[in-house]
């Protein structure tokens, strides 16, 4: 294996790395939300701006060729709630961005850049 090969390797498995953690924390925060807007009175109205644009950067990023999984398993303070869902899009974010960073493949990384476009306006959402 040459020391070039070794390097694509290592990019290879820590795209794939970030784009897996990226989309679990997508996943767990649509559904957080999702739960959130479905128990609380006028949950859907509160939350739904926050819903849709995690469900966006969730679909976004199962189209990067390079992610290939089946979704995560579903999981079952709201100020506690919020905080953590927010730390979780931004980490989202930085992720997305590094993975796009990382991509050679042009549909990984407009599906990385789709996504964190959609987990950045969570973040706002959530604000």
């Amino acid at each position: 294996m040459t020391h070039e090969h070794g390097h694509e390797d290592v990019r290879r498995n820590w795209l794939s790395e970030i784009l897996h953690t990226a989309l679990n924390d997508l996943a767990h925060a649509e559904r957080v939300i999702t739960s959130l807007a479905a128990h609380e009175p006028d949950g859907f109205i509160a939350w739904g701006m926050a819903e849709g644009e995690a469900i966006q950067a969730h679909r976004a990023l199962k189209q990067a060729p390079s992610l290939k999984t089946a979704p995560p398993p579903t999981h079952s303070d709201t100020d506690a709630t919020v905080d953590a869902l927010f730390e979780l899009a931004r980490r989202a974010t930085q992720h997305l961005v590094r993975a796009a960073e990382l991509a050679t493949d042009p549909d990984d990384k407009t599906a990385c850049l789709q996504a964190a476009l959609h987990a950045g306006r969570l973040r706002e959402a959530l604000r």
